[in-house]
């Protein structure tokens, strides 16, 4: 009853009681309306459940197996669409043992006539009593033949099912009984995208990027921070060109095209493949090679690098507040080498009375000599940690290009350049989900 309930929900059954006919346990007999009823609905309720069962008994007795109703309104119209059927003639218990046969071929004779050449083979005639003794020995037969006989084409349409489940999972290379293998095992995919990683970065030139991003932030810093000779300088480089060559980042990383083409990034992708077709079935081997087409592969990885480069904050380089400062400082130590020098000239010439200041290693030395050594070390210590920070700040700030174009690259080979292998790798694991059940249920069937 459990193992039946679905199948009676299905069919509309809501009144249930269970049998203890031996030997039809896995049967279930459906006792349907009348369908010579004067409720239409009863009819309307036959005609919904025929299509939806193994086989039908039609129900007469004696006086009503001529019915034309039976005969030319439901055998005639089911007997061609219906596998199994009968005739049950009920209250045999009122024919004499000689009336038996005679009724009998007399119902199958006029089924004959009446049932069309094309019919279904010939509907079998059952003789029941259910009062006053129950006597339905001939239509218990009848359901245990139909029972044993769905049981062998289950069993035989099982096997059948079973064997095409192992060839189809033959072709896909999958083991039904086992873990489905993954087309590129973690290391190797790990290895095939840090692989690709490093070989866009090369195409892109971080390295070239980050000296391109130095001279360009050390330029920005001379302009601010070395005083009125630095800005001097500043002009001099800009105006000869050279700041356009070897100190423009954001020219250099637009045209990352120019430089070198993606085919070693696309080839470490696809080369991750070779052991992966040498394994693959002669089936999915076409699909597998397909999946990693380089063209797609290529686009992509161009379409990651772009997006990384679109995506950083400033596409230039940086600056810093602190440069003011160093420019402060350096037009006061140029001031204070102008007016040092002046002093020195003036002592060479007039020789006015100055201090003098002992010097280890030196002896002693004029104070306007000291100053002048004083300011100029002042300044070139400046100029130094100007160009230290400036540095510092343009390798940072290539740095984080690098790390944005990289990440950008890794989530493309991830989710988009390995996207085909994962849609096969779902498929077949799929697949082998549903072979398991096909091969576990149907073959205990």
């Amino acid at each position: 009853r459990d193992g039946l309930a679905p199948l009676l929900a299905w069919l509309g059954v809501d009144d249930i009681r269970e049998h203890e006919a031996d030997g039809l346990r896995s049967v279930a007999i459906l006792d349907l309306p009348d369908m010579d009823s004067v409720e239409a609905t009863h009819r309307e309720r036959v005609e919904a459940v025929l299509p939806k069962v193994d086989a039908v008994a039609w129900v007469t007795d004696l006086e009503k197996y001529h019915d034309a109703v039976l005969h030319d309104a439901f055998l005639r119209t089911w007997v061609p669409r219906l596998d199994r059927q009968a005739v049950i003639v009920n209250k045999a218990d009122r024919l004499a043992d000689d009336d038996r046969p005679r009724i009998r071929r007399d119902l199958e004779a006029d089924l004959g006539r009446r049932l069309t050449a094309g019919d279904r083979a010939t509907v079998p005639v059952l003789m029941t009593t259910a009062a006053p003794a129950p006597d339905v020995d001939e239509l218990r037969v009848w359901l245990a033949d139909g029972a044993a006989a769905k049981a062998v084409v289950r069993a035989r349409v099982g096997a059948t099912i079973v064997d095409l489940a192992r060839e189809l999972a033959a072709d896909a290379g999958i083991d039904p009984g086992g873990r489905v293998a993954p087309f590129l095992s973690p290391d190797a995919r790990t290895k095939a995208t840090e692989d690709a990683i490093r070989a866009v970065l090369r195409a892109v030139d971080l390295e070239g990027l980050e000296r391109q991003a130095v001279a360009a932030t050390r330029a920005r810093a001379r302009a601010r921070g070395t005083g009125p000779m630095g800005r001097i300088t500043s002009l001099v480089y800009q105006l000869s060109g050279r700041e356009t060559k070897v100190a423009d980042p954001t020219g250099y990383l637009v045209r990352w095209r120019d430089r070198a083409p993606l085919s070693p990034a696309v080839e470490s992708l696809r080369g991750a493949l070779g052991s992966a077709l040498a394994d693959a079935s002669p089936t999915v081997r076409p699909a597998l090679a397909a999946s990693l087409e380089p063209n797609q592969l290529r686009q992509g990885l161009e379409r990651s690098i772009d997006r990384a480069l679109a995506n950083l904050d400033r596409l230039e380089a940086p600056s810093s507040r602190w440069w003011s400062l160093f420019g402060l400082l350096q037009t006061l130590a140029t001031v204070a080498i102008a007016v040092s020098a002046a002093w020195v000239v003036l002592w060479i010439l007039a020789r006015p009375p100055v201090d003098s200041v002992d010097l280890p290693l030196i002896g002693t030395v004029p104070i306007p000599f000291v100053a002048l050594i004083a300011s100029i070390l002042v300044g070139y210590v400046l100029a130094r940690g100007l160009g230290v920070h400036a540095g510092w700040l343009g390798r940072r700030w290539a740095h984080r290009v690098r790390d944005r174009v990289a990440a950008s690259v890794r989530r493309e080979v991830t989710e988009g350049g390995f996207a085909p292998i994962d849609a096969l790798e779902d498929a077949r694991k799929r697949l082998a989900t549903a072979i398991s059940t096909l091969i576990r249920e149907c073959g205990r069937s």
